[in-house]
């Protein structure tokens, strides 16, 4: 009876010694699985440039509506600073000039003396789209964002990951009008469409950006293509094509506007740059 009780106890202890090795088994496999989309987080931000500025050359095409324009010039950008598109005809004469501070938009129209100066909520497609200073940054700059916070790295938690064949999708869904898409390269973890549409089903209203033909500026990758759309009552589109990539920092980041230019509405001169 001793021996039957003792051998009784054994399987027992033998169970649960069993069950409690089955439960940290699947406690450490969902911490893993936690670690593994925060390393896989870290990795997209990793892939940002460290240098504090871009510039190259480029070929825009642009285009409101049905009308449409293909010009050459420059894109030159400072990190939480400026981002500024001169676009030229013939690569001789600044036709337009298009600047982003964090205070405020800048549209310059140079043909017909023309400019105007306005907060980022005034200018249509940005105010629909949401996106700040620092959300425009991250999309020139091929990077994640969550708008109204200028620091990433301290939001990454606000991110879902969904991973599929070669690709993994991050998505913001937690503000409150608008979700927000970033598809990336599971290898790479690069950043390759930035995709913004509306909660409200009934608004078909959304804004995407693809990236390609990616090249190493200052050890990182980063794309020579962007394929900028923002779908409404009437599209706005902007395909650029870089060139001549460096990070170039001595350069004016501010653009002055002569007093004989007349002031006009925002967008009104938008859609008069885009179809020069």
């Amino acid at each position: 009876m001793k021996r039957h009780i003792q051998h009784i106890l054994f399987l027992l202890a033998g169970t649960l010694l069993l069950a409690s090795c089955h439960s940290a088994k699947q406690a450490g496999s969902g911490q893993t699985s936690t670690a593994n989309e925060s390393a896989y987080k870290q990795r997209v931000i990793s892939n940002s440039q460290t240098a504090g500025a871009i510039t190259a050359k480029i070929k825009a095409h642009a285009s409101m509506g049905t009308q449409g324009v293909t010009l050459g010039g420059s894109l030159r950008m400072k990190r939480n600073d400026v981002i500024q598109l001169s676009l030229t005809f013939m690569g001789l004469m600044e036709v337009g000039r298009l600047e982003f501070t964090r205070d405020n938009v800048l549209f310059i129209d140079r043909i017909h003396q023309r400019y105007a100066r306005v907060s980022y909520s005034q200018i249509d497609f940005l105010s629909a789209a949401d996106l700040d200073f620092y959300a425009l940054q991250a999309i020139f700059w091929n990077e994640i964002f969550v708008p109204g916070s200028p620091d990433i790295a301290q939001v990454l938690s606000r991110f879902t990951l969904a991973s599929s064949g070669d690709h993994t999708l991050l998505s913001l869904t937690s503000a409150p009008k608008l979700d927000y898409a970033f598809l990336t390269q599971t290898k790479t973890a690069q950043l390759t469409r930035t995709s913004v549409h509306s909660k409200n089903v009934s608004n078909a209203d959304n804004l995407e950006c693809i990236y390609g033909n990616f090249v190493k500026l200052g050890g990182k990758s980063f794309p020579t293509t962007l394929n900028v759309k923002f779908n409404s009552r009437k599209p706005l589109s902007l395909d650029l094509t870089l060139s001549s990539l460096n990070n170039a920092s001595d350069w004016t980041t501010r653009t002055s506007v002569s007093s004989k230019y007349k002031e006009m509405d925002a967008n009104k001169l938008l859609e008069n740059i885009m179809n020069q």
